[in-house]
């Protein structure tokens, strides 16, 4: 007789069965479904990350006006260009490039791009940085450094303030900063892109009279400046180096510079620059300088019309208000170097004045305006050319010139810096003179 066997019999004394085994367990199938689990989200994880390192996330791009910090109204007049803008880095020091045939010439590094620009107020950044370059932490554009670094009146290199120095200096012009958004009693003025270039070119073919400027904001802050060479840069910074920039937004700003020079030698001169947006010069009484994204002596927008000023193209109107006050001979000599890409592409390179003669020891009243209008990004630079001298030629034959100076301090190279052309250390140096260039009240 057979027997049945009970599974309970086969447990200890007291015990129960209270759960049925599947067969899938008896082959250990929880712990392997687990397994399963983890290994195929280790696997999914795996490759997501193989898939971001061969597809890297595009940069963000920028939009911004044709010729950087500012250019022009974001309207049909100017052509926008989008350009991918780089990660921010911090400014290292700078490196002096000899380039082949020309000795002791300072030049920037064009490998790096548009946009490379310190992070502001963050430690050791360099003059973007707050104590302006060191290892110290700061706490501003222009302000108190912890660190070593060598602070706004320290002379020459990235530590300077490319927008004058706070003491005065006896080689040195006095600089203003103006608001023309709003009044002399901080109420707005409303005024425009089109009305900003109105305002400026009356005020330089008016004479350069403070009271055509009387109404508008006017910074308690005056700035002393030896030299013109501000490479691109956040617009921002103009006012925050006048101490304003928590009254003043960075846009429809105008600087003027004033006082008088004197010569190295004598000789017949003319300046070579650019500006952006605009950037005006005045010696003894006559316009010899203009070039920009806008004119300041006709508030014509240069960057829609390179084609006429290069004499490529005809324009009845343009020619009219050119002939009028316009102080450059048409059509206008361009310069390109490798480190003004934007001012090449945008407004034809830096552009050559109107001669003018100057003796050494006599005294000569000069005024120079800059200007930011709709914001964005500034830079600058002003270089003078001796008519008739051997300057030296950078690798596409442009002369390679000196910056007009009133001190023998040569400003450090920012790596990378985009406007900011090569310039001859060993040019002459201007003296500040104690003649007056006011152009009276």
């Amino acid at each position: 007789m057979s027997h049945s066997i009970d599974p309970n019999s086969l447990l200890p004394a007291g015990a129960e069965s209270t759960k049925r085994v599947s067969f899938w367990e008896k082959l250990g199938g929880g712990a392997l479904s687990i397994a399963v689990i983890v290994h195929l989200i280790a696997i999914i994880a795996a490759g997501i990350w193989i898939y971001q390192v061969i597809h890297p996330v595009p940069e963000k791009e920028v939009d911004f006006i044709q010729g950087g910090g500012g250019g022009g109204p974001r309207g049909p007049e100017s052509e926008r260009v989008s350009k991918v803008r780089k990660p921010l880095m911090p400014v290292s020091s700078a490196r002096r490039v000899a380039i082949e045939g020309v000795g002791g010439v300072v030049l920037q590094d064009p490998g790096m791009e548009f946009g490379e620009f310190s992070p502001l107020g963050s430690p050791g950044a360099g003059s973007l940085g707050g104590g302006f370059g060191g290892t110290g932490t700061g706490k501003g554009l222009f302000g108190d450094g912890d660190g070593p670094g060598p602070g706004l009146n320290a002379p020459g290199g990235l530590g300077t303030n490319p927008f004058g120095m706070i003491d005065p200096n006896a080689n040195s012009l006095e600089g203003s900063f103006y608001d023309l958004k709003q009044t002399r009693g901080r109420e707005p003025t409303g005024v425009t892109v089109e009305q900003t270039r109105e305002i400026i070119r009356d005020f330089v073919n008016g004479g350069w009279k403070d009271r055509d400027l009387a109404k508008y904001y006017k910074a308690g802050r005056t700035l002393y400046q030896n030299r013109i060479h501000i490479p691109l840069m956040p617009a921002e910074q103009a006012p925050a180096a006048f101490d304003c920039e928590k009254e003043v937004q960075p846009s429809r700003w105008v600087v003027v510079y004033r006082g008088s020079v004197t010569p190295p030698k004598t000789a017949r001169y003319r300046f070579v620059g650019a500006g952006d947006d605009v950037l005006v010069v005045r010696f003894n009484g006559r316009h010899v300088f203009d070039h920009g994204f806008t004119s300041g002596t006709t508030g014509i927008y240069i960057a829609s019309h390179v084609p006429f000023f290069k004499g490529e193209t005809e324009n009845d109107e343009l020619r009219k208000l050119v002939r009028r006050d316009y102080p450059m001979k048409l059509p206008v000599t361009y310069h390109e170097y490798p480190t003004t890409r934007n001012w090449n592409r945008s407004i034809g390179g830096l552009a050559v004045g109107a001669e003018f003669e100057a003796v050494a020891g006599r005294s000569y009243p000069i005024e120079i305006l800059i200007s930011e209008i709709p914001g964005g990004l500034f830079c600058a630079s002003l270089l003078i050319e001796e008519v008739g001298a051997d300057h030296p030629k950078d690798p596409s034959g442009a002369p390679v010139l000196p910056l007009f100076r009133l001190d023998s301090g040569l400003p450090e190279v920012a790596p990378g810096a985009d406007n900011a052309p090569p310039f001859d250390p060993a040019g002459p140096v201007w003296k500040r003179t104690g003649g007056s260039a006011y152009g009276g009240i």
